[in-house]
């Protein structure tokens, strides 16, 4: 590619200077690195002090990416920006050109995340399922893969393993609102490795000691990607379950339940919970209740005689208590939702905020709602798919007449 895929000089000047360039990374590994730690920041230091940087298209592509997404879209608040579309088309030169590259697939990957914090729809679900393929042709995630003829370091390895782990998050939540949908990946098997101690990988000091698989029980010493990985793994089988017609599905989505649940509370018993990963298996719980857990659902439901309907209505309706008194008591506090700074927060906690929204419609108290809601609003400004929702939400107040 640095060959043969000139970038345009406009393009490449956007980036400013390299003072700017650096301000950019230093916010990015500040704030969205903390909730998908993929990028390595040794590598992107070498690519900084590289004299060649000009001449090198994928590394300047992925800088480019990084300055998309932790640049706020200008008002009016509309995410397909110039540079987003510059960046688009760059990359699909890219993707097309006959040598592949991490770097380009990295780039990919920041392309859909920006498309996902945006509501950027249809394009989020096409550019994550196009990273997938990529990163299959890379090597990178096929079942019997074809590898790398290159001897890879330990850090290398991690920097594919966490990519990869990456796309199978963001391939989940993109399909979280039309779970029938296939995912582009598989599910990851039992003896796959995860991601390793998050503070080593920062520091670029990865030992082969500290790897663990998903076989592994949770543990206040796994890195917080990890846990992620592992509840992204669960919303995989949550997908499967609410859209299959099998003769087990019903113990299978009982069993779900309990393992969610289980990982929730061992994620709250945590010395220092991460709360974003605790917003994706709220998430991921949510998506399996979903039919029974809002209030309007529960009256539809009440007049049909069947057992295990009656057995989800009844989980539902406890999950459905256990937000109200979670989020009261903590999860709107200033660790999770309110307060925060709008860069630290992830796609999947304004996803999770939404849908307790909508548990909480029809509902004697507003408490929760309205908190959610004006989060909401002061959040739209960094991350527009906050707005969607808003405007969601106010659409189905109105269909209920609220």
């Amino acid at each position: 590619m640095r060959r043969t895929l000139p970038m345009p000089s406009s393009l490449r000047d956007s980036l400013g200077t390299l003072e700017q360039i650096r301000s950019t990374v230093n916010r990015y590994f500040g704030h969205v690195h903390s909730w998908l730690p993929f990028l390595s920041p040794t590598r992107l230091e070498l690519i900084l002090v590289r004299s060649s940087l000009d001449t090198q298209a994928d590394s300047v592509l992925l800088l480019l990416t990084i300055k998309l997404i932790t640049t706020p879209p200008s008002s009016p608040r509309n995410p397909r920006t110039s540079l987003y579309l510059a960046i688009k088309h760059f990359h699909l030169e890219a993707e097309t050109s006959s040598e592949l590259s991490l770097t380009i697939l990295q780039s990919g990957v920041l392309i859909s995340l920006y498309e996902i914090a945006h509501g950027i729809h249809p394009a989020a679900f096409l550019t994550i399922a196009a990273c997938a393929r990529f990163a299959q042709a890379l090597g990178i995630g096929a079942r019997r893969a074809m590898g790398t003829r290159k001897a890879l370091s330990l850090l290398e390895r991690e920097e594919r393993n966490r990519v990869w782990w990456a796309i199978i998050i963001l391939d989940r939540f993109v399909t979280i609102g039309c779970p029938g949908r296939p995912l582009v990946t598989a599910d990851p098997e039992i003896g796959d490795l995860l991601p390793s101690d998050d503070h080593a990988w920062s520091e670029g000091t990865i030992r082969a000691d500290q790897y663990c698989t998903l076989a592994a029980p949770l543990t206040m010493h796994m890195s917080k990607f990890a846990l992620l990985c592992q509840a992204a793994r669960l919303l995989g089988q949550v997908f499967n379950a609410v859209s299959s017609d099998a003769t087990d599905s019903e113990d299978t989505w009982l069993q779900l339940d309990r393992t969610l649940q289980s990982m929730l509370t061992a994620s709250l018993e945590l010395r220092e919970p991460d709360y974003d990963q605790i917003t994706f298996i709220y998430s991921a719980l949510t998506a399996l209740h979903r039919p029974y857990i809002s209030h309007t659902a529960s009256k539809d439901l009440a007049n049909r005689f069947d057992p295990f309907i009656d057995e989800r209505s009844r989980r539902a309706h406890s999950f459905r208590q256990q937000l109200t008194d979670k989020i009261s008591a903590n999860l709107i506090g200033a660790e999770c939702l309110a307060y925060r700074d709008p860069e630290d927060m992830p796609p999947w906690g304004l996803f999770f905020a939404y849908q307790v929204c909508v548990s909480q419609l029809g509902s004697n108290s507003r408490e929760v709602l309205d908190a959610l809601k004006a989060q909401m609003k002061s959040i739209d400004v960094r991350w527009n798919v906050a707005g969607i929702y808003l405007q969601l939400l106010e659409a189905q107040e109105l269909m209920l007449g609220l």
